[in-house]
């Protein structure tokens, strides 16, 4: 019998079936959600870091300093081992432990790499309780001194415990600034600050609300534009802030850390075994360089 005889045409209620289908599919794809994106805003731009958090163990050493020891200005120590790679993310592990005078522990990374001007975007999602600061910034700083294990503590510190000072508390220097991509509180809130700290400190808060969204749940992409003249920020793409620059103009690493602390809300035990899970980094610069 002759091979072609044996296929058969669809019914065209089946074939109707097929259509719509096909029809459905188009749409979703057209439909995909921001997260699956991770293009910079218009323009000629280059990639010049990225880490997807491959490297399982140690890996991460090779980008990135840690904290090690207490936080003042915080209710939790932060250290190298609450920071793990592994299956493609990077958590940040919030654990209820005395360690270093404090009766929380957690973690802060800094990458090695310095940057000046760029778009810098991360998908992360928050731990989900509330009294943690699950934070994507930008902040300047003084040149680090190594410890025993081979991470680093900020200038201002005492190497000997590993203490992470406030930026209040460091040696006095020009040009030093902070920008907070999202300090994300639990289920919805980002928020967004530009801290002077240099001289007398100023700060620029402002808070935006993704109603309907627990952060702590799904993935998201947070962005900031970077540049001589103004500061953008985006949530999902989408953007959420503008502020014009007048004090971020010097070389800064890119931070991931999560903080215990009242002002995200009602510390409790539910914050034992969170965790804050990066999937991606990135950092874009221009094909023309800013001045």
């Amino acid at each position: 019998m002759n091979d072609t005889a044996c296929i058969r045409r669809p019914s065209v209620a089946r074939s109707y079936f097929l259509r719509a289908a096909a029809i459905v599919a188009a749409a979703a794809v057209l439909a995909l959600p921001a997260t699956l994106r991770a293009d910079p805003p218009e323009g000629r731009w280059t990639l010049v870091f990225q880490d997807e958090f491959n490297a399982d163990g140690d890996g991460l050493d090779k980008h990135w300093h840690f904290q090690n020891g207490p936080s003042g200005h915080i209710l939790c120590s932060r250290w190298r081992e609450n920071v793990v790679a592994k299956d493609g993310l990077c958590r940040i592990l919030n654990r209820k432990e005395d360690r270093g005078g404090q009766q929380w522990t957690s973690g802060s990374m800094w990458t090695k790499r310095q940057f000046k001007y760029g778009y810098f975007e991360a998908r992360y999602r928050f731990a989900a309780a509330t009294g943690l600061n699950n934070s994507f910034w930008i902040m300047t700083v003084a040149p680090s001194k190594p410890t025993a294990s081979g991470s680093a503590t900020a200038s201002g510190s005492t190497a000997d415990s590993g203490q992470f000072p406030h930026p209040k508390e460091m040696p006095e220097q020009s040009g030093r600034f902070e920008i907070d991509i999202c300090e994300g509180h639990w289920p919805d809130k980002i928020h967004m600050n530009i801290h002077n700290w240099s001289g007398k400190h100023w700060s620029k808060p402002k808070t935006y609300r993704a109603e309907g969204k627990d952060l702590g749940r799904d993935f998201h992409v947070y962005g900031l534009l970077w540049n001589v003249d103004e500061l953008v920020w985006f949530f999902e793409g989408r953007e959420i802030r503008r502020e014009p620059n007048t004090i971020c103009h010097g070389e800064a690493p890119v931070w991931f850390s999560s903080a215990v602390m009242k002002w995200a809300g009602e510390v409790t035990d539910k914050i034992d075994g969170t965790a804050m899970e990066v999937d991606y980094v990135r950092v874009y610069q221009r094909e023309t360089p800013e001045k």
